[in-house]
């Protein structure tokens, strides 16, 4: 089967647009309240979906719970299905002193739909802008700010 979507697409979820983070084809642990996590099961034959939300936060869903959306769509559809996975996390994350003037929550999943959906294309689009480990750490910061929650690191 393969996965539908790729890191770095806009989706509608049945929380609202946003754009996947992270697309898992093997069992993993997302934060989930105070210091807690949820197993989440994941195979080739049924990946699961990270997606950062355009409201706030993250949560995990199965494709079948997705479909294409595109962020600027004022119109656009939320899908139905209830194949959510987790509850909304949304942590407070300190990986910037402030989001650069101007930004907004739009602002953050835009710049990670454009370099590439992940912290691995966003480290090797920013090392261009900055030195590597100031990019790695840019791209921390930013992962953390799109999914809400510094507790992925390690994890996926």
């Amino acid at each position: 089967m393969g996965t539908r979507y790729g890191e770095g697409d806009v989706v509608a979820t049945p929380d609202g647009r946003g754009v996947v983070a992270a697309v898992l084809t093997e069992s993993f642990e997302f934060p989930q309240g105070e210091d807690e996590f949820v197993d989440i099961s994941a195979s080739d034959d049924q990946p699961a979906y990270v997606v950062g939300l355009e409201t706030v936060g993250s949560a995990v869903y199965r494709a079948s719970a997705l479909e294409t959306s595109d962020l600027e769509d004022e119109d656009a559809t939320e899908s139905t299905d209830e194949e959510t996975l987790t509850e909304i996390v949304d942590e407070d994350v300190n990986g910037f002193d402030g989001l650069p003037e101007g930004w907004d929550r739009n602002s953050v999943l835009e710049f990670w739909s454009s370099v590439g959906g992940s912290w691995e294309s966003c480290v090797e689009d920013m090392t261009d802008e900055f030195e590597e480990e100031r990019a790695k750490e840019h791209c921390s910061a930013m992962k953390d700010e799109m999914i809400r929650s510094e507790r992925w690191r390690n994890r996926f």
